[in-house]
């Protein structure tokens, strides 16, 4: 899909904008300087000033049309397949994870993702197994972040 830059720039500023609304709800970390909201506050600020430069810029180099059109791949039906394949991927992760748990769910997403984007077995294996014990102990043991835990290979964690 193409985008004209005054259109992009425009959704810019909107995510911004929601990102910032919807992180003044984030709740105080007690005893900590700096909240939760922080962080997406810092982001929603950059994502913010970017979007207006990219409107400022488009309207001052003259391209002052909004809208946008469809790519060639677009009109290919295996290509929306696919496209509709990796959607359905990420809404199953998101109704599986919480039952399953996130290092099985995750593995089995990242190979048929792969599968289907045209990976060959073996490498999508690898790949998706190395991958979620990547994310899994950044997230999970670095940072802290509560990822959906099952009893199936919770040695990991």
């Amino acid at each position: 899909m193409r985008v004209t830059d005054l259109t992009l720039g425009i959704l810019t500023l909107l995510g911004g904008i929601a990102i910032y609304l919807s992180a003044m709800n984030f709740q105080a970390i007690p005893g900590q300087e700096y909240g939760a909201g922080t962080m997406p506050r810092a982001v929603a600020f950059v994502t913010g000033l970017t979007g207006l430069y990219m409107i400022v810029e488009a309207i001052m180099s003259g391209n002052r049309g909004i809208g946008f059109r469809f790519a060639e791949w677009t009109r290919s039906g295996a290509a929306l397949a696919r496209v509709a394949t990796v959607l359905l991927l990420i809404l199953g992760y998101i109704l599986v994870s919480p039952i399953v748990g996130f290092v099985p769910t995750t593995i089995v997403v990242l190979v048929v993702a792969m599968l289907t984007l045209g990976t060959r077995l073996v490498p999508a294996v690898i790949v998706s197994v190395v991958a979620t014990i990547v994310i899994q102990q950044s997230f999970g043991k670095l940072l802290l972040v509560p990822l959906p835990r099952s009893d199936f290979l919770s040695f990991l964690w």
